[in-house]
């Protein structure tokens, strides 16, 4: 059985598809999910104004710097985001609230749904008008025989190694933006035959080199995926 998927939409980051800070509101008023790839290498520790006092708690409780890192730069992009979008006076003073499934809210503001996945530098904000999942994997080699007693992973693709690596990071994506749009763990979904039918989902191959996916509700709506362009503004201001 070939397991139905999404296609895999290929995505290269050109002109046409990178926003700076200013253009956001103008992207906001088109579509209905927005998301945003950025790089780790802009991290600062000046970006740390941004965080409030349990934010800036909560990043000492990671364990590697990566983790740290990946913690800052999100949470600013994402404050920085939002003030485009709420149009706040400081992005500082936008508060994200995590509740104990790990989905992000923002206070004050319960139709803004949003969704953060990282891999290795590549970090993907996701802001949206109804609720949503994402996930972004770095495309690299993996042991596909450890995979292959999950049924979504039975496919023509595995067997027979044709783009296997693609394919394993797509299902993979999928699995986990589902997962986040139910705030619900992603393993027993491996025991599936197939996809979930109750949601919608799209799949992106990132400059060949990233596998990015979103799960959304049976009202999709239009999405649009985006590098934000940070050069030349200032991430503190």
């Amino acid at each position: 059985m070939t397991l139905r998927l999404p296609p895999l939409s290929i995505w290269h980051g050109t002109g046409a598809n990178t926003c700076a800070f200013g253009e956001i509101l103008s992207y906001w008023k088109l579509y209905d999910t927005l998301t945003f790839l950025v790089d780790l290498g802009i991290y600062h520790p000046t970006l740390r104004v941004f965080l409030d006092p349990a934010e800036r708690e909560r990043e000492l409780l990671f364990k590697t710097d990566i983790s740290r890192k990946r913690f800052v730069v999100s949470r600013t992009i994402l404050k920085r985001i939002l003030q485009a979008i709420l149009q706040t006076g400081n992005a500082a003073d936008v508060v994200l609230i995590r509740r104990d499934d790990g989905r992000i809210l923002v206070q004050g503001y319960p139709g803004m749904y949003i969704s953060l996945s990282y891999s290795g530098s590549s970090i993907a904000v996701t802001v949206g008008k109804r609720k949503l999942g994402s996930d972004i994997e770095g495309v690299r080699p993996v042991n596909i025989e450890k995979i292959k007693s999950s049924p979504l992973f039975t496919d023509e693709y595995c067997r027979n190694g044709k783009e296997s690596i693609h394919h394993f990071f797509q299902v993979w994506t999928l699995v986990e933006a589902y997962a986040k749009l139910h705030d619900s763990n992603p393993y027993p979904y491996l025991l599936w035959k197939e996809l979930p039918r109750d949601a919608h989902f799209v799949s992106y191959c990132i400059n060949n080199s990233s596998i990015f996916s979103l799960a959304f509700g049976m009202d999709e709506g239009k999405n649009a995926l985006l590098w934000l362009d940070t050069a030349g503004v200032e991430i503190s201001s």
